[in-house]
């Protein structure tokens, strides 16, 4: 390298002759020791009689020898005759859990594995000697599925084909087992299609207006979607498990839909309205208009004895939950019945998680939208809802408790005592504990100083203000502050309400007071469902294997700790679809979804939740679960 050069990279001249010099006493010392170690050499192969060529033959066996270990070494892993896989087991489309004999097992198979062999191996498993608590593994019909919940159409592709292609860590399959159908069901699907077709046929007959035909999503595989009253006269045989059953709705795109599952059903048809002279002619026309309150049944619309195996979907849009909803409950034979429910536009299939986000959204969107109070609540009376409404909520209200055990922790407890066992089993505690959730936070606070101590002329100012909102008139003194509180208590929580009480008491009372017992039970039950940081953090179950899922649950938890009670109950909703504590454990499944991929998802029917291990920090964490929490005011379903 010329000067010049050098130049570019060591621009002082004396630091260029330094370098120089420097590099050459280096290679002449490397020379040196270099000759130095050989002429050593060459003495020690004479002492030892060693020629050359013997030399280089050494040479050349050590480097052979080195070779051969090093390709060993490298074909150690090439050679590995093995791959991990987890097998999980679904039964009826939900996951066994571990102390069920489900749970998700890792073990190794030959690469050459296929899909026979691991369906081998998830007999063995979880049908040890071909049975389980739930029977022989030969009553069900049974397949594997890839983690996708998908199934595996190939069967001569292996474990090993499949990691080279798909490129996972560990690849996860699934026993997924069902209780087949009855063969005499089966046998009845031809019979009942036959029948569905007379009956269109007789309504074109009888009807001048035609159906419409449109397409919709299925449901639970089938279903048939009936808006307006029922037309004609099914016999016995003619309806399966589910109700084909729809009272007074208008036809047109926000309608509230019922729907209704038949074996072969594809389509979904609209019935024309009926309120023209033809009507008379369908005795078993089940509108509204033409049904007492608390004496309409299903049963009457098909015209068969009671059955409480009857299943009837209900399919709702969630912006206008609320309305729909009440509509739905005017009927009272739904409380006799299965119901199942599924939100327009969106995927969720419900094995009870749908069924409870709908009644947590339902009274979410009641106690923010039309009741009184700050922390707890009572419903405020309003024009357009009457006695029939009124009780529908009612049905509503006892409904969520007897399938789910749902009860909106939000009332206030004064007006559930009231509602239930009646207003004379309202304790003067309950109603001045009632009254302090009720009113604002920094107006309890005033409440509380002021029945310990003397209040400051500001805070006096402010207390009479207070009441005066409430419209209290006396004015108050340390020593009748309590009883002017207990008759604003009563006023607030037990009169004012008194009308929207007695309709859903006629309704629901006697079915809680049965189920409660007395006053302190129900008092009891707000304390166990109220979700505090502690019970939420003890409801998770998790098994991390490697540091960064343990990382990533350690964020989770710091994450819970910082909520307040609206936070804890958005959580809460949102892994499990309500928002009151319910269920014994929330399972934490970890997964690598990372970028754009990366968010957590909530099985609400287990419920489980998939935390992504890829978090980096806390921060990581907090904004995602913000993004979803306090960005969203409700969940949409988006996984069958």
């Amino acid at each position: 390298m010329d000067d010049n050069t050098l130049a570019d990279y060591i621009p002082n001249y004396g630091d260029r002759i330094a370098a120089r010099r420097f590099c050459l006493q280096h290679s002449a010392t490397a020379k040196t020791k270099e000759s130095a170690k050989h002429s050593m050499l060459e003495k020690l192969k004479k002492k030892m009689g060693i020629t050359v060529s013997d030399d280089e033959n050494n040479n050349q066996e050590t480097s052979t020898k080195r070779q051969k270990r090093h390709y060993a070494k490298c074909n150690k892993f090439a050679e590995k005759k093995t791959r991990k896989v987890e097998l999980g087991w679904i039964h009826e489309g939900k996951q066994v859990r571990k102390r069920k004999g489900g749970g998700t097992r890792t073990l190794d198979v030959p690469k050459e594995s296929k899909k026979a062999d691991i369906l081998q191996y998830a007999k063995d498993i979880f049908f040890p000697n071909g049975k389980n608590k739930l029977g022989n593994f030969d009553t069900f019909s049974y397949d594997i599925v890839d983690y996708q919940e998908e199934a595996i159409f190939d069967d001569a592709i292996t474990v090993g084909e499949l990691y080279s292609v798909l490129r996972m860590g560990v690849l996860r399959f699934y026993l997924c087992t069902k209780v087949p159908k009855d063969e005499d069901a089966e046998e009845s699907v031809a019979e009942e299609s036959t029948i569905n077709q007379q009956i269109q046929n007789s309504m074109h007959e009888e009807d001048e207006q035609p159906l419409q035909t449109v397409d919709t999503e299925p449901f639970l595989d089938t279903s048939v979607v009936m808006i307006g009253p029922f037309l004609g006269e099914p016999t016995a045989g003619q309806l399966d498990d589910t109700l084909l059953y729809q009272p007074d709705l208008q036809v047109n795109e926000d309608t509230a839909i019922i729907s209704v599952l038949f074996p072969s059903a594809s389509s979904a048809l609209i019935i024309p309205d009926t309120a023209s002279d033809n009507s008379s002619n369908m005795s078993h026309s089940t509108s509204a208009a033409n049904i007492a309150p608390e004496s309409a049944a299903i049963d009457d619309v098909a015209g068969t004895s009671t059955n409480s195996s009857v299943n009837i979907t209900i399919k709702l849009h969630r912006v206008n939950l609320l309305e729909e909803m009440i509509a739905q409950f005017k009927d009272s034979a739904l409380l006799k019945h299965s119901l199942r429910y599924t939100f327009i536009d969106e995927r969720g299939a419900d094995h009870n998680g749908v069924s409870r986000d709908v009644y947590a959204a339902f009274w979410t969107q009641l106690l923010d939208h039309t009741a009184e109070g700050e922390d707890l609540r009572v419903p405020s009376l309003c024009p357009k809802w009457q006695e029939k409404e009124w009780k529908s909520i009612g049905r509503i209200l006892l409904k969520g408790f007897q399938d789910h055990g749902y009860f909106p922790c939000r009332l206030s407890p004064a007006f559930a005592v009231s509602l239930i066992f009646g207003e004379n089993e309202v304790s003067d505690d309950v109603l001045f504990e009632s009254l302090l959730q009720f009113v604002s936070q920094s107006d309890r606070k005033l409440i509380t100083t002021a029945l310990k101590e003397d209040l400051s002329e500001d805070d006096q100012d402010e207390l009479i203000d207070l009441l005066d909102r409430l419209d209290v008139t006396a004015l108050p003194t340390r020593n009748n502050l309590k009883g002017i509180l207990l008759k604003v208590a009563h006023k607030q929580l037990i009169q004012k309400p008194r009308y929207a009480c007695e309709k859903m008491s006629l309704i629901a009372g006697a079915s809680l007071k049965e189920a409660f017992v007395n006053t302190q039970h129900v008092l009891l039950m707000y304390e166990d469902k109220k979700p505090t940081t502690k019970k939420l953090l003890k409801l998770l179950e998790a098994s991390p294997s490697t540091q960064a899922e343990n990382q990533s649950f350690r964020f989770l938890k710091q994450y819970i700790r910082g909520f307040d009670d609206v936070g804890l109950r958005r959580m809460l909703r949102f892994m499990t679809g309500s928002d009151v504590v319910f269920v014994d454990k929330i399972d934490i499944m970890f997964t690598s979804a990372d970028g754009l991929a990366r968010r957590p998802v909530a099985h609400t029917c287990g419920p489980v939740l998939e935390l992504p291990w890829t978090y980096a920090s806390y921060p990581e964490l907090r904004t995602e679960f913000d993004g979803i929490l306090i960005n969203n005011t409700s969940y949409e379903f988006s996984i069958m």
